[in-house]
């Protein structure tokens, strides 16, 4: 295996790893373990946007959800209101 040269950003300081998404060696500094791979701070900040993405999706999914649910229970529960107060009347 070759070894491995200067941080791509500190050039002064010598390489740990390789970041696992643009592949630039990046010294401890640079060096952040994420899901057990080394990322640098400019490739790890885009996954993370990512994963924040899909939990904005997912939430949005979910209210979306609730919000059909709690509608459908107010229509359930004014149909049966209706109904009670027009037996009520008719007695």
């Amino acid at each position: 295996m070759a070894a491995l040269t200067s941080c791509f950003t500190h050039p002064d300081r010598p390489a740990l790893a390789i970041c696992v998404s643009c592949r630039r060696p990046i010294c401890a500094s640079c060096s952040t373990l994420w899901e057990g791979m080394h990322h640098c701070a400019e490739c790890l900040a885009r996954r993370r946007a990512g994963v924040v993405e899909r939990g904005a999706s997912l939430r949005t999914v979910l209210i979306a959800l609730l919000t059909l649910a709690l509608l459908a229970g107010v229509t359930f529960l004014r149909a049966w209101l209706s109904a009670v107060l027009a037996g009520a009347v008719s007695s």
